[in-house]
């Protein structure tokens, strides 16, 4: 009998929250990880990590992304899947933003999206298929306030996805987004989880949240295993929200906080 073969994959801005959980979840389940963060001293959590190695790469470089994906097959003997969770977060209006922090989002959130995309497909192709997972928003599903940058990178990524899906589903090949909402340990909370802050900010962020909490990085993970591994294997070209219900409303009202709170 041929021996069952380790799934592999590769994801990126893996140094913490979700892309650590993510890490942490699927090597827990098997499989083989390569770890790719640009600073290399924030993945050393990978060396107590079995199944999990580490590689420092600057997803806004085109080599640098073949190079990973290279590692990981060369490694492993291929890859089975890839997770682009690489991003920066950036506030400010459209006016108030300096262009070149705005330049800065695009080329990390989009561009290097598109970068890992492109250097994916061969060695999917390669393995004969394979899935591909975005780290997109819920702000690629809506507009939200002082967040032009972001919100029109994230959009942006909802797009390319989709527009992927169909152009290589034929292959055997998967790609999809996740959306997160508010999710602990990551930029969209590290301000306000600052000893400092009135916790009272958090609390009044989460009233806007059916489920009135953030989510855990692992909860995230947990999506994100489903959506690289084969029991998703006819999903493809989707942008799921795992936001708590954050987005479901018209915003002209918020949801009920308690029982009576109509």
């Amino acid at each position: 009998m041929q021996e069952e073969r380790l799934l592999s994959v590769v994801v990126t801005g893996a140094a913490g929250g979700i892309g650590r959980a993510v890490c942490e979840r699927l090597a827990r389940s098997g499989w083989q990880v390569l770890a790719v963060d640009r600073d290399a001293g924030r993945l050393v959590w990978t060396e107590q990590v079995a199944n999990v190695a580490a590689f420092a790469a600057d997803i806004t470089c085109a080599q640098a992304n073949q190079d990973f994906i290279a590692a990981a097959e060369e490694q492993f003997g291929g890859v089975d899947a890839v997770v682009l969770n690489a991003a920066v977060p950036m506030g400010g209006t459209l006016e108030q933003i300096a262009w070149a922090d705005f330049e800065k989002v695009i080329a990390v959130n989009l561009m290097g999206t598109a970068l890992g995309i492109r250097s994916a497909l061969p060695a999917l192709r390669r393995r004969g298929g394979g899935a591909i997972l975005v780290t997109a928003s819920t702000h690629g599903l809506a507009g939200e306030i002082e967040n032009a940058a972001y919100v029109a990178s994230k959009h942006a990524v909802v797009g390319l996805v989709k527009s992927v899906a169909r152009d290589v589903g034929w292959e055997g090949i998967r790609i999809n987004a996740i959306c997160p909402g508010l999710t602990r340990q990551t930029g969209m909370t590290s301000f306000l989880e600052d000893p400092a802050i009135d916790p009272a900010i958090m609390g009044e962020l989460v009233k806007g949240i059916p489920l009135q909490r953030c989510a855990e990085p692992d909860e995230m993970a947990a999506v994100m295993e489903f959506l690289v591994s084969p029991a998703s294997a006819y999903v493809t070209g989707i942008a799921m929200p795992v936001d708590g219900g954050a987005i479901t409303g018209s915003g002209l009202r918020g949801p009920a906080s308690g029982p009576g709170n109509y």
